[in-house]
């Protein structure tokens, strides 16, 4: 098979999409979450900090609950039911989630100090400051994710402008393909392949990750076209062709 017709330009877009940018935008969708998470819990702390009180609560129960995530592992939830009376002389008695130390430092029957809000009294801390110690723990995993952020963003779209760039200026060149082989990543349980070619230099080069349909008809010794870039060379059939596309 031999490389004939010439083929639309990728748009920058799609390019961004094939290099990579379904990462970006899954990492974003994550910072976007644990920022908004540690907002709240930064919230949460600021009122337990400003209108929290300290009382004596009786722990009359303690369970688990075990469930299953929507991937299907196994989730375990700690509850302790808690009766205590506000400084208002409301009387509360409500099933609170703690984490695993304080559920196994509680007994039933046992008095402990919690803290509740004035302004909601059935809102409370089992640990003096566990919101404000949340919130920046989720900050921190907000700046960690950020920096992956900009790390990934700017890696792919380095690269968008690096094929976009060979299509516009770089040299068009036939190119020998060498191998096509299954590479070991799928999408949606479907394998990707790689093209791999050699060009008039001697130069290796590669595609990007392809659908099977993509490469069913080349095979090892077919030509096809590729575009010369400042560090390596693209396949057209990645990127698309530029209007003085001679064929």
């Amino acid at each position: 098979m031999s490389e004939d017709a010439p083929l639309p330009p990728v748009s920058m877009l799609r390019l961004f999409f094939r290099m990579g940018g379904w990462f970006v935008v899954g990492v974003t969708v994550a910072f976007l979450g644990v920022t908004a998470v540690a907002q709240l819990f930064f919230g949460a702390a600021q009122r337990f900090e400003a209108e929290g009180r300290p009382v004596v609560a009786l722990v009359t129960e303690k369970r688990v609950a075990e469930g299953r995530d929507s991937d299907g592992d196994r989730t375990v939830t700690y509850w302790l039911t808690l009766e205590y009376v506000t400084g208002a002389g409301e009387e509360i008695r409500q099933a609170t989630t703690v984490n695993v130390g304080e559920y196994r430092a509680a007994e039933e029957g046992e008095a402990l100090e919690i803290w509740y809000l004035e302004s909601d009294p059935t809102r409370v801390e089992v640990t003096k400051g566990e919101n404000a110690g949340s919130a920046r723990v989720f900050r921190v995993m907000s700046l960690v994710l950020g920096v992956i952020w900009l790390g990934l963003f700017w890696l792919v779209g380095r690269w968008v402008v690096e094929a976009v760039r060979a299509r516009r200026y770089g040299a068009c060149e036939q190119a020998e393909v060498t191998e096509v082989y299954r590479t070991a990543i799928s999408v949606n349980n479907r394998p990707r392949y790689r093209v791999k070619w050699r060009d008039g230099q001697g130069r290796p080069g590669q595609s990007l990750l392809e659908k099977r349909r993509d490469v069913e008809e080349v095979r090892p010794g077919d030509r096809v076209r590729i575009y010369q870039g400042l560090k390596r060379a693209w396949w057209a059939k990645d990127i698309g062709d530029r209007d003085d596309t001679a064929g």
